[in-house]
C-alpha cells in the first residue's frame, strides 16, 4: 500500500508541477507558484527517489530512519503533500493590469538604485570590522569550527548582509535598462558576497532571485524561460557538488554510494523532517520532539528576551528536532539539522499544524502579491522559500525586514 500511495502521489505532484510551469510560461507571476517549485524539490521529488533508489538508511540519524520506514507515516506523508497544492490554489494572484504593474515596479526599483548599490557593497564593509578579517581570505573556513567564538558570532552579521546583497543585486539587474551590462557589473560583488557567506545556500538564493527578478519584471521572455530554468538548476547542482567536495570532502570518489545518497537526501530534501514530525504524532511516547505544544513558537515570539533574564526560555526548534532525531534530551551541540516550517507547525500544533503550515505560506505569498512592489515581492519569494527549507531563526533579520516593509507599504496605501 505504501508503494502505491507513493506512486499515486508522485504522479499527482508531477501533474501539479507541469501545471505550475504552464502558468509561469503564460505569464502568471503569483509568488505561490515559485513557492511550489521549492516545495516540489524539497518535499515532492523525494517520493520518486524513494521508489527508484530506495529509502536512505540514515545510519547516523536513528529518528529519521524509523520515521521514514514506518508504513503509516509514509502513507500519511503522501496525503499531506498531495493536499498542499489544493490549499495553495486559493492563494494565486488575481492577474490584472500586469503591464502597468510591471512598469510601476521598474520605476520604483530605479528610484532605489543608490540604496541598492550601498546594500550590495555592505558585506565588504562589514567584514572590515570582523574580529579577524583575514579568516575570510579562505573560503568557508569560518564555518569549519576553526574560528573563535567571537568570530563565529560576528559571522551571522556577515551572512545577513550577504543575503541582503543578493536581494540588492537582483533588484539592480531587474531594474536596469541594459540588463546584461548591469549583470556584468553586479556579478563580481555577488561573487564576493557568496564567498564571504561561505554557505552553498546563498548561491542557490542568488541564482533563484535573479531569475525571479527578471521574470517578475517581464525581462525574461517566455521562450527563454525553460532554458533559464535548466541553466539555473545546472549552476546550483554543479556548485553544490563542488562545495561538498571542497568543504566536506564528500564526493563520488570519497564515500560509499549509499553514504553519498544519504548525504544528498539529508542536505537537499526535507521530507524526512515532516515524516519525523508525523512519527512523533503517531507515537508520542516513543519519539517526542518538543517538551510541550507551542514551545518553539514561544521562542520565536520571545527571541529578543535575553536568556540571562529567563533561564528557562525555550530553544530554537532545530535544537529540539536534532536531539529527537538522535534519541537524546534537548542538548546544544553547536550544530543542528535544517528543518522546515511544515514539520515545525506539526510539532507545535499537532494535527492542526498539517493545515497551518501550508496556509501560512499561502498567506505570506498573498500578502507579498498584494503590495505590487517589486522589492517586497522578491523579498517575499525569498522568505517563503527559506521558510520551506530552514527554520525562522536562521533568517530572522530578513523576516523582520520583510515585515517592516509590508507594514510600511500597507500604512502608505491606507
Amino acid at each position: 500500500m505504501t508503494d502505491a500511495a507513493e506512486i499515486v502521489s508522485s504522479l499527482w505532484l508531477a501533474i501539479c508541477l507541469l501545471t505550475v510551469l504552464v502558468r509561469l510560461y503564460r505569464g502568471d507571476r503569483s509568488i505561490v507558484l515559485f513557492a511550489f517549485l521549492v516545495f516540489y524539490v524539497l518535499f515532492a521529488l523525494p517520493l520518486p527517489f524513494d521508489l527508484a533508489f530506495g529509502i536512505p538508511q540514515y545510519s547516523q540519524e536513528p529518528g529519521l530512519f524509523y520515521a521514514s520506514q514506518d508504513p503509516a507515516v509514509r502513507v500519511l506523508y503522501c496525503a499531506f503533500v498531495d493536499i498542499i497544492p489544493l490549499i495553495w490554489l486559493s492563494f494565486l494572484k488575481r492577474q490584472r493590469g500586469q503591464t502597468t504593474e510591471t512598469a510601476r515596479a521598474l520605476i520604483a526599483v530605479r528610484r532605489l538604485r543608490p540604496i541598492l548599490f550601498a546594500v550590495l557593497l555592505s558585506p565588504i564593509f562589514v567584514v572590515m570590522f570582523a574580529p579577524n578579517p583575514s579568516l575570510y581570505l579562505n573560503y568557508a573556513v569560518i564555518l569549519t569550527g576553526q574560528a573563535s567564538n567571537a568570530a563565529s558570532v560576528f559571522h551571522s552579521l556577515v551572512m545577513g548582509t550577504s543575503i541582503l546583497a543578493t536581494m540588492a543585486g537582483a533588484g539592480i539587474i531587474a531594474g536596469a535598462r541594459r540588463v546584461w551590462t548591469a549583470f556584468i557589473f553586479v556579478l563580481p560583488f555577488l561573487g564576493i558576497s557568496a564567498w564571504l557567506n561561505g554557505k552553498r545556500a546563498v548561491v542557490a538564493i542568488t541564482v533563484a532571485m535573479i531569475l525571479a527578478a527578471l521574470w517578475l519584471t517581464g525581462r525574461l521572455p517566455r521562450r527563454k524561460l525553460a532554458i533559464a530554468f535548466v541553466v539555473a538548476i545546472s549552476l546550483i547542482s554543479s556548485f553544490s557538488y563542488l562545495y561538498q567536495s571542497y568543504t566536506r570532502q564528500i564526493g563520488a570518489g570519497t564515500v560509499m554510494s549509499n553514504d553519498l545518497y544519504e548525504n544528498v537526501r539529508i542536505d537537499y530534501t526535507r521530507d524526512s523532517r515532516v515524516k519525523m514530525a508525523l512519527y512523533a504524532e503517531l507515537y508520542p511516547t516513543v519519539s517526542p520532539i518538543l517538551e510541550f505544544r507551542g514551545q518553539s513558537a514561544l521562542f520565536d515570539l520571545t527571541a529578543l528576551i535575553p536568556r540571562s533574564l529567563w533561564p528557562g526560555k525555550p530553544y530554537p526548534y532545530a535544537l529540539y528536532f536534532t536531539s529527537s532525531v538522535l534519541n537524546s534530551p534537548p542538548t546544544d551541540r553547536g550544530w543542528v539539522m535544517t528543518t522546515s516550517i511544515l514539520d515545525e507547525a506539526i510539532a507545535n500544533f499537532s494535527w492542526f499544524g498539517l493545515a497551518l503550515g501550508p496556509i501560512l505560506i499561502g498567506l505570506l505569498c498573498r500578502i507579498g502579491d498584494s503590495t505590487n512592489d517589486l522589492f517586497v515581492v522578491l523579498l517575499t519569494t525569498m522568505v517563503v522559500s527559506l521558510l520551506l527549507s530552514v527554520e525562522l531563526v536562521a533568517f530572522a533579520p530578513l523576516f523582520v525586514l520583510w515585515l517592516a516593509l509590508v507594514v510600511g507599504k500597507k500604512v502608505r496605501i491606507s
